[in-house]
């Protein structure tokens, strides 16, 4: 029998050893292209897209902005004269609209400068001077990135804030007035609802925060204050802290509305504390979105305060009474001059509103995400206009309730209403 391989087996063995030796040369292209792959991606990184600041009477906050999350090198919490956080191990880019360096010069700090490149990122804080601080990582939330926020305590902010509101407490008690405390809602690198052409609702509440204030303090027997003054975030349960460290005798939050359906909803509603839940799907939704202040603004979730869970007792009872007083009595001259729709009022489980010290109402003023309301909320004239309405449903609260108004110079207030503390 002849051994010797035929033409077609040898021509066959031929084939099957040049497959075999483009396989072989394939594999390491293949597997340098997935290196290569991996090595683009890392080199990618994150990148830094935003870094800004806010300057608040007890401390100065500074958040940076990431396109992914980081593990930042750097003590929660300290006290220095310079900081320092550190993102090592991977590449990070800064955003063309992002300064290198960050001017703040508000006392509390000098700068921030940013040093990125492949090998990582490095962020340093000049302090005016030696102080506490605090660094928070927040988890992206709604229309919020991945953020590092850094909180500098400004030295005798806190004292002289606390002055602040016990000087208003003296007044009230010096010259018998009514204490009324107005809450411009969100604040800082809480936002609020948008509307548009760059309406924020942060800057609406405290224009109409701050007309209503003015003509507060042109009644007779009335005293107001504002829980924030200027651009700067407050955590839910600081802002009626406030009001109670003023010896407030009414708490008003403004906010404007939002719907979930772009220019769509109108009109002004004002709500009081529901202990027992949201009446409707829209109103539990609002109040979400209103208790979700705290995420978005960097406060850590914690567990709710004994205060709202064991005080339902007559002073609950009698505050709750008084806010549905006062409740209908604004909306009453809100809507008296017919430019909004009256849209009722309503209860839902608002942590702002969960003082049981005096009646509190927060004030849904108009829908900032409707181009016809927008406009009329980004006006100064409407905002003055909403401040006399609300100003005039105080006074006849007052007089609603039995709480007489004194003349502002330490004559008896008279009166016993609910209000009166």
């Amino acid at each position: 029998m002849d051994m010797r391989p035929s033409g077609n087996r040898i021509a066959a063995a031929a084939r099957m050893l040049a497959l075999a030796a483009m396989v072989a040369c394939a594999m390491p292209i293949a597997t340098r292209a997935a290196d290569g792959a991996r090595t683009a991606t890392q080199a990618a990184g994150v990148t830094l897209t935003g870094l800004r600041s806010w300057s608040a009477p007890t401390s100065t906050r500074v958040v940076l902005d990431f396109s992914a999350a980081v593990t930042p090198v750097v003590p929660d919490s300290g006290t220095t004269h310079r900081l320092a956080i550190a993102v090592p191990g991977e590449a990070v880019a800064r955003a063309a609209n992002v300064p290198a360096v960050l001017r703040v010069g508000d006392g509390v700090i000098d700068s921030v400068i940013v040093d990125s490149g492949q090998s990582g990122g490095r962020f340093t804080f000049a302090l005016a001077d030696t102080t506490q601080f605090h660094v928070t990582s927040l988890a992206p939330e709604g229309d919020k990135p991945y953020r590092i926020v850094v909180d500098v305590v400004k030295p005798g902010g806190g004292a002289a804030q606390d002055a602040r509101f016990a000087n208003v407490a003296a007044v009230k008690r010096s010259q018998r007035v009514r204490v009324v405390a107005v809450d411009p809602g969100h604040g800082g690198d809480d936002f609020g609802a948008h509307g548009p052409r760059g309406v924020f609702e942060k800057n609406v509440n405290l224009g109409v925060a701050r007309a209503l204030v003015n003509e507060l303090n042109n009644i007779p027997g009335i005293k107001a204050a504002l829980t924030r003054d200027s651009d700067y975030f407050i955590p839910l349960h600081e802002r009626y802290h406030i009001a109670e460290r003023m010896k407030a005798d009414l708490f008003i939050s403004i906010h404007a509305n939002s719907s979930k359906r772009r220019g769509s909803g109108s009109g002004t509603e004002v709500y009081f504390l529901s202990l027992r839940g949201a009446s409707d799907q829209a109103t539990k939704d609002l109040a979400d979105t209103e208790n979700a202040a705290d995420l978005i603004g960097g406060v850590p979730e914690k567990a709710e305060e004994n205060l709202v869970n064991i005080l339902y007792d007559l002073k609950r009872a009698s505050a709750l009474q008084q806010s549905q007083l006062l409740a209908e009595t604004l909306l009453d001259h809100l809507a008296a001059e017919r430019r909004l729709e009256q849209r009722g009022v309503k209860q839902a489980g608002f942590a702002v509103l969960k003082s049981v010290e005096f009646p509190s109402v927060l004030v849904e003023t108009a829908f900032i995400n409707n181009p016809v309301e927008a406009r009329l909320l980004a006006s100064a004239d409407f905002q003055r206009q909403l401040g006399r309405q609300l100003a005039t449903g105080v006074k006849v609260y007052f007089e609603r309730a039995g709480v007489g108004l004194g003349d502002g110079r330490g004559g008896s207030a008279g009166g016993s209403g609910g209000a009166a503390r």
